[in-house]
């Protein structure tokens, strides 16, 4: 379980998100419109990387008030890649790599309250239950990395050296505790995460393609997420604690083609339930903007999704010195921030999308010192349906 800190924590969240936001409407207030267009929500999608995914990642969701229950599964392939590498800080040692394909099924059912009693308070708040599966294995996707990395002549961060297609994610002090060691596949549960959101305010009239009459052409939101542990840290599954954040959200309809989205959080963090030295840094923080494109037919997403640094600070790399082993290591993915690109592409109810990282900011130890890759996910496609009830 959480540490006590964290755990006195998440009553001060809910108890602001009730005094804030889940006050009844005033006398004479009309009722809330229905939902704004399906066909331009975001694509909700996380980091899914086999370090972050342990942890609290909440997703991008419309801001606008939700008067319409829906289930989604998402399927998603996220691969990432680091050499073993080694950090140093105050005498510990800890030994990481997170060379590994991940195949995952993520799940939401998204409930409106007014689902349980209309009228009132509840037509602002809906809750939402995801869950997800993974499985954790060698995969295919390796090579197809190399050749790209090639074709454009990108670094190819020593992955030439290795065996392609196999599973080494650890996260170990040698001799010591073991957080992970994973070296063969397996499937692994995750945590629980319900996450409830409270509408601010709202207004206009969403013209996008799908909108039902009347619907808001623009809403603001809180929403505050809590992960229980329901998952197993040895098999990847989760942290082994409840976490929690709050995140402030924003929908606005531009034109009746273009519908932007926009998202910023902070999120309070258990430690690991290992007593490994490498432990996450308690408070995260992140942003997310989303801008929905309707094309006749079709949706065009572009998404860009900024995390702070995952990990407690004051770690050394220990690569002697070597560019090559620095760059290949799980330095980056661990103790700097994470920025994830992606492009979505929707007809009806399905999603395609792909995701990569590209995080801009100084990186001396490279050829090119003005940005960096962490490789944690490097690549994530997926593909969702999402079905009304």
């Amino acid at each position: 379980m959480g540490s006590p800190s964290v755990l006195c924590s998440i009553p001060s969240l809910v108890a602001l998100l009730v005094l804030a936001l889940a006050a009844p409407a005033r006398a004479g207030e009309p009722a809330l419109a229905p939902d704004a267009s399906p066909a331009a929500a975001p694509l909700g999608l996380g980091t899914p990387g086999p370090f972050r995914q342990l942890f609290l990642d909440p997703p991008l969701s419309d801001a606008r008030a939700v008067a319409t229950p829906s289930f989604a599964v998402r399927l998603e392939s996220a691969n990432s890649w680091s050499v073993p590498s080694s950090f140093g800080r105050d005498g510990h040692v800890v030994e990481v790599q997170n060379d590994v394909e991940a195949e995952a099924i993520a799940l939401s059912l998204r409930l409106p309250w007014t689902l349980f009693a209309p009228g009132g308070f509840r037509e602002r708040l809906a809750t939402t239950i995801r869950w997800r599966i993974t499985a954790f294995w060698g995969g295919f996707e390796d090579g197809a990395i190399e050749a790209w990395h090639g074709l454009v002549g990108a670094y190819n961060f020593q992955r030439q050296h290795y065996p392609r297609d196999q599973i080494h994610l650890r996260m170990v002090e040698p001799g010591g505790p073991r957080a992970v060691d994973l070296q063969s596949g397996r499937l692994s549960a995750g945590d629980l995460v319900l996450a409830t959101q409270a509408l601010l305010a709202s207004g206009g009239r969403a013209e996008a393609r799908g909108s039902a009459p009347d619907a808001p052409g623009w809403g603001i939101s809180t929403r505050l997420d809590l992960k229980l542990p329901t998952g197993a840290l040895s098999q990847a599954g989760g942290s082994g604690g409840v976490d929690a954040s709050l995140a402030l959200l924003g929908s606005f309809e531009l034109a009746r083609w273009v519908v932007l989205h926009a998202m910023i959080f902070g999120s309070i963090t258990s430690p690991l339930s290992s007593s490994i030295a490498l432990q996450p840094r308690t408070f995260h923080a992140g942003t997310d903007v989303s801008a929905a494109f309707l094309v006749g037919p079709i949706t065009l997403l572009v998404e860009d999704r900024y995390l702070s640094a995952l990990m407690e600070s004051g770690w050394t790399s220990l690569d002697g010195g070597n560019n090559d082993v620095y760059l290949s290591s799980a330095y980056i993915s661990l103790f700097r921030p994470h920025n994830q690109i992606s492009f979505g592409l929707r007809w009806r109810n399905f999603t395609l999308s792909f995701s990569e990282d590209f995080t801009p900011g100084s990186n001396p130890r490279a050829y090119h010192d003005w940005f960096y890759n962490e490789n944690a996910p490097d690549t994530v496609l997926a593909i969702g349906y999402t079905l009304p009830l």
